[in-house]
């Protein structure tokens, strides 16, 4: 039971960092890899890795948000319960929630409050992978 539980957790954990890859290649593209020649092959292999992560990065924090709520209901029901995993899967829950409206066009001023938000998710997910407080 427990086994299922932590694969659980871990796909939310890889779903959640595949989601969040997407603020970071695009960080990167803007500072270095837009400067490099458009023949470029690093280039051209960059934007195909790009265009994945932001084509699919809604599937990634829905999917994430989905294991993640999983997870907590099958730690609560058959394991124990942590702290910071209630913590972090209710952050997660709102940063997609958060990001349903963005991509929806119905409040594309909570882009900021999105990213900042997956990024705090960011911090406690680590905290809980690692101290299981």
């Amino acid at each position: 039971m427990e086994k299922f539980g932590e694969a659980l957790g871990w796909a939310a954990a890889v779903c959640y960092f595949a989601a969040v890859a997407n603020l970071f290649i695009k960080q990167m593209f803007r500072a270095y890899i837009a400067k490099l020649p458009a023949d470029n092959l690093w280039k051209r292999r960059y934007q195909l890795l790009m265009k994945l992560i932001v084509k699919y990065h809604r599937y990634f924090g829905i999917g994430a948000g989905v294991f993640a709520l999983s997870h907590l209901c099958w730690q609560i029901a058959y394991v124990r319960l942590a702290y910071t995993g209630v913590l972090v899967t209710a952050l997660m829950a709102v940063a997609v929630l958060l990001g349903v409206f963005v991509f929806n066009g119905k409040k594309r001023s909570l882009t900021g409050a999105h990213r900042m938000l997956s990024l705090t998710v960011l911090a406690v997910l680590l905290l809980h992978m690692f101290a299981k407080l």
